[in-house]
Parts: C-alpha cells; structure tokens; sequence
C-alpha cells in the first residue's frame, strides 16, 4: 500500500503571522507599554518554537517601542518629580 502526504507534492501550508506579536506592536504603536511588553515577549518566545509562524521581528519591534516607552515615561515621572521640589 502506498502511503500519500503533503510532502510528497512540495506544497506546505503557509506560515501565519503570531497574533501575540501583531497585538504587541498594536499596543506599542498606540502607546499601552506593558501589554506591549507582555504580549511581545509571549509572541517572540512562541515563535521561537514554531516553524509554521511568523513574527519573532514584530515581537522584537514591539518590545523595544515599549522599552523606549517605559523610559520615556520613567524620564518624565523623575523630571516632574525633581522640578516639584
């Protein structure tokens, strides 16, 4: 009997995008850092491990828009702090 699969025609099914990293890059992009955060450092480990998905560069973008966000609001927090004494 001969056995029939996918990989015999060449034809693989096509990668997909990980939806933790597009939901981190949405929140860096509309200023929420810590879903950003959160959400692209699930998304960058869950695509470490899957071949079928794509977006371990959007999850990197993600979690450097809101590290630089986290630091922009630390900067001023400490700015508005200092200059109220």
């Amino acid at each position: 009997m001969v056995t029939f699969d996918e990989t015999d025609l060449g034809i693989e099914a096509p990668k997909r995008t990980n939806v933790c990293a597009i939901v981190a890059l949405f929140c860096a992009l509309t200023g929420l850092f810590v879903p950003a955060l959160v959400f692209g450092a699930i998304g960058y480990v869950e695509t470490g491990g899957r071949e079928y998905e794509t977006g371990s560069g959007i999850a990197v973008a993600a979690l450097i828009l809101g590290a630089i966000e986290l630091t922009a609001v630390v900067v001023t927090a400490a700015i508005v702090l200092v200059s109220l004494h």
